[in-house]
């Protein structure tokens, strides 16, 4: 009979070691993940890299074990298992079953008795066990047959390393075990005895048996006498540690056979737990059938397929480019549909290994002549995904901007469920069983950024009309919901509207003035340079500054500086330690100089340089629509919203972004915007009268908390001011405290003084919660929605988590409506006075704006109109205006 290897998974184990390695993670739904996830990796590098025959995963019996008999105070000191990890088990054991691997768990026994019996038992059949586990008990077993292997290590323990570790061999470990006892399971052991002292007694006399045949010859000692006072102990020790090798679970190997697993059952728990990754893996998806896609290269083919357009309502486009960049892409093709019937695929674009064009396709000229009067028509709707990225690439291609009604399925996806991990075409159509063909597949590898025009044309095909396929089908799920959710408004007169405008300020970009930037970055280097010499003298020696361990041992060793807590790596030297520090060393405040001046240099002046476009001197972002869960924009590459502003160092960098020549910057910021629509939604008295009549709600704030002083000095106001925007997202006296300064006393009683003066906040915020208790989500005056079920949780940081968001996206997320609604009606009237200005950045609650100088008075005018009744509120919005000839003069 041919020997086999069995692996044995210590299931119990690797739940709570998953748990505890891998931060919290929830799905959308607010079921926490983080011990399911993984503890499925475990199971994944397993099958994977050992591609085992045989397996099988063991767990611990619910209840009490025969040890409790022995020993009532076995593993007594043990919390409960915390919550969020008691709902995670029956998803892991139910995914083990998913995978068909055999699973035990027997009544009275646990996880290591079940692993004990089957490896002594299939081992002396002659087969080879791996134990997979990193539990030191399970080591008595590990002989010549059976080693440990621990994949979180990925350390193999050998009848060799057990000795090299232990200094005794593993037929002695019992003994070993049984002397030092096991503080985590509550076994006493031998109180004094270490495992160095065990050790050298198992090497004088054998054994537990020997130690104490021989006892009373010992020398008399301290040591001698704990011995003898505890030998019931000791023996009880051996006993609850020793394993249990009778437990009856199989009688063959074969029983423990690895099949193939349930795709279904996987795929169904993958979803509800929203593993994209993983849910990819086990491909339960249908592929999409390509029998009805057609690839479109002759006239009478461009007919036929305008006829059916024609009498469309609907019409869905995917293209095909040369790049992810819009500025940059060629256009390789255009894939259409108007029905789940069929799709087609209009090439231009595709070329020879040699470069040349590939002959029989349309020319570009051609399907601009065939696209434009529906790109342009009013009355189509044109649907895509990410259209955003195709409205730009038509735009630079064929010179068209396509006109609405316009419809995405990313955006549409977004709303529905703004807290996914991910929008990929691919990931949502996993959720509804369709499979895409990867775009890796189709390029073969290639990893050049034009791949896509050396692709087969008939390949490239199948390709582009599988995703115009699954838009449809998408959006055909998504337009119910949003529906449904009463967000369809929002979707199609906001998202919608947006969606172009943002088009067009990406096309825009900013000037950025390189000689400028070119000097700052000189500059820079030479004070990093500098700061690096004075931080070394400072410390009386060279050493890298940029190395966290080398900082440590500076710091905490060589200064004596107390040190707060420790990584994986060495002592912690983050921002928050060194600020700290500050207050004892002038070392450590040097250390965060040179951490902003070297952070300013290569996140911003760097990459900035490197970013401008040498034709038009300007610099390109991307603004996100679908990134954070409030509704807020986000930029990237570059983030253009989070330029430096607070330091003079910052604010340099910001004097580089420069309007055009002839050209000013007019910045117009909404002032106070969330406490604005804080006082709408909460209705305070205090806070409706002090907006309404235009009083700075910052010194009011001031005047209660500090008990109506004479005078206001500008610390006070400080105070007040990060009471404002602080309290209604939860911040703690422990966080105001922290930020200003403060004793935890001393910000309790500012916040007991503000709820007294405001306390249609206080009742707002605990409405707003039990509303969110009561419905699981929490929405914006513009009816944007945001789940957070965790706000029953049982967890107290995940349910105070959850109260937090609820407070903060209703007005958060209504702020982000507002401006979005006003770069609506901005470029609206824009437009209608035909003035030359151009919005070229969203900044939070601020929009800034290129145009010439004899335009700022009449600018000024019609967009702080529009900007002020973008969105009727109880109190009025304000805008304020500044203009100057660089971003950091507005």
């Amino acid at each position: 009979m041919k020997k086999e290897t069995l692996y044995l998974i210590d299931g119990s184990a690797y739940i709570y070691r998953a748990y505890h390695a891998i931060a919290p993670l929830t799905n959308s739904k607010g079921i926490p993940t983080n011990a399911v996830f993984g503890f499925v990796n475990i199971l994944r590098r397993l099958i994977k890299d050992k591609a085992p025959h045989y397996l099988c995963v063991a767990f611990d019996s619910r209840g009490p074990v025969f040890r409790h008999e022995m020993y009532p105070e076995y593993k007594g000191n043990r919390p409960d298992m915390p919550e969020d990890l008691a709902v995670q088990i029956p998803y892991i054991k139910a995914l083990v079953k998913g995978y068909n691997i055999p699973c035990f768990e027997e009544d009275d026994f646990e996880a290591d008795d079940i692993i004990a019996s089957l490896a002594v038992k299939l081992g002396d059949q002659g087969h080879d066990v791996i134990i997979v586990s990193g539990d030191k008990d399970l080591l008595q077993l590990v002989n010549d047959r059976v080693v440990m292997w621990d994949p979180m290590k990925d350390k193999i323990m050998t009848p060799e390393e057990i000795e090299k570790k232990y200094t005794i061999k593993t037929s002695d470990l019992l003994d070993y075990f049984a002397l030092i006892g096991d503080s985590s399971d509550n076994v006493p052991g031998v109180p004094g005895v270490g495992p160095k002292t065990a050790a050298k007694l198992l090497h004088e006399y054998g054994s537990l048996a020997g130690i104490y045949d021989n006892i009373h010859s010992m020398k008399k000692t301290k040591m001698r006498d704990r011995l003898i006072d505890n030998k019931e102990s000791a023996y009880l020790s051996r006993d609850l540690i020793r394993l249990k090798e009778d437990v009856e679970v199989v009688s063959s190997l074969e029983e423990l056979a690895r099949r193939e697993p349930d795709a279904e059952v996987l795929a169904e728990i993958f979803k509800e737990l929203e593993f994209s990754s993983f849910l990819q893996e086990v491909n339960t998806a249908v592929k999409i059938s390509a029998e009805n896609f057609k690839c479109i290269t002759t006239e009478n083919q461009l007919a036929e397929i305008a006829a059916k357009i024609n009498d469309a309502d609907l019409l869905v486009l995917d293209t095909e480019t040369t790049s992810l960049d819009p500025r940059k892409a060629e256009l390789v093709g255009i894939s259409l549909c108007v029905s789940l019937e069929e799709a087609w695929y209009i090439p231009v674009g595709h070329r020879e290994s040699n470069g040349c064009a590939v002959e029989g396709q349309i020319s570009l000229e051609r399907l601009k002549e065939f696209l434009a009067p529906y790109l342009l028509s009013e009355k189509l709707a044109k649907l895509a995904h990410n259209l955003k990225y195709d409205y730009a690439v038509l735009w630079y291609t064929l010179g068209i901007r396509c006109n609405g009604p316009l419809l995405d399925t990313m955006i549409a996806a977004y709303l529905v469920d703004a807290g996914r991990r991910t929008y990929k075409l691919d990931d949502l159509c996993y959720d509804i069983d369709l499979q895409l063909t990867p775009f890796t597949e189709v390029v073969n590898g290639d990893k050049r950024e034009d791949c896509f025009a050396f692709v087969e044309m008939g390949e490239a095909s199948c390709y582009s009309c599988e995703d115009v396929y699954g838009c449809l089908s998408l959006w055909n799920r998504y337009e119910k919901q949003l529906v449904d959710y009463d967000m369809m408004e929002l979707f199609v007169s906001m998202e919608m509207k947006v969606l172009p405008i943002l088009a067009e300020m990406e096309r825009r970009g900013i000037c950025l003035d390189s000689a400028a930037l070119q000097a700052l970055s000189v500059e820079f280097q030479q004070k990093i340079d500098s700061l690096e010499q004075e931080i070394c003298q400072m410390a009386g020696e060279d050493f890298n500054v940029n190395s966290p361990k080398q900082l440590g041992e500076i710091l905490f060793e060589k200064l004596q500086l107390p040190s707060g807590r420790k990584t994986k790596t060495g002592y912690s030297t983050d921002v928050k330690v060194l600020e700290k520090l500050a207050l004892k060393h002038a070392l450590p405040a040097k250390i965060v100089e040179y951490r902003t001046v070297a952070k300013l240099q290569s996140t911003y002046v760097e990459k900035l340089g490197s970013l401008i476009d040498e034709k038009t001197g300007r610099i390109y972002t991307s603004f996100n629509q679908t990134i954070t869960a409030t509704g807020r924009l986000s930029s990237s590459n570059p983030n253009l919203q989070n330029i430096p502003i607070r330091s003079e160092d910052g604010n340099r960098i910001r004097q580089a972004f420069v309007p055009e020549k002839g050209k000013l910057f007019l910045s117009a910021d909404y002032s106070q915007i969330d406490l604005r629509v804080l006082a709408h939604y909460s209705q305070d008295e205090a806070l409706l009268h002090a907006f309404n009549n235009g009083l700075d709600i910052h010194e009011s704030t001031a005047r209660e908390i500090f008990s109506n002083p004479l005078f206001i000095a500008p610390e006070m106001r400080r105070v007040a001011k990060s009471i404002n925007f602080g309290i209604v997202y939860g911040m703690s006296s422990f966080g105001l405290a922290n930020q200003l300064g403060l004793s935890r006393k001393e910000a309790q009683l500012f916040i007991d003084r503000y709820f007294a003066h405001y306390s249609g906040v206080e009742r707002f915020m605990e409405e707003i919660k039990e509303q969110a208790r009561r419905d699981g989500f929490v929405t914006t005056l513009c009816k944007r929605r945001r789940l957070v079920p965790e706000i029953n949780s049982k967890n107290k940081n995940l349910r105070e988590f959850a109260e937090r968001i609820a407070l903060n996206t209703p007005i958060q997320g209504t702020a982000a409506d507002i401006i979005k609604l006003a770069m609506i009606e901005v470029e609206k009237v824009i437009a209608e006075k035909r003035l030359q200005a151009s919005l070229l950045l969203q900044i939070h609650d601020e929009l800034v704006f290129e145009l010439p100088h004899h335009e700022v008075e009449e600018a000024t005018g019609i967009i702080g109109e529009a900007m002020e009744s973008a969105l009727p509120l109880d109190v009025p919005l304000v805008v304020n205006f500044k203009t100057g000839e660089s971003l950091a003069k507005t």
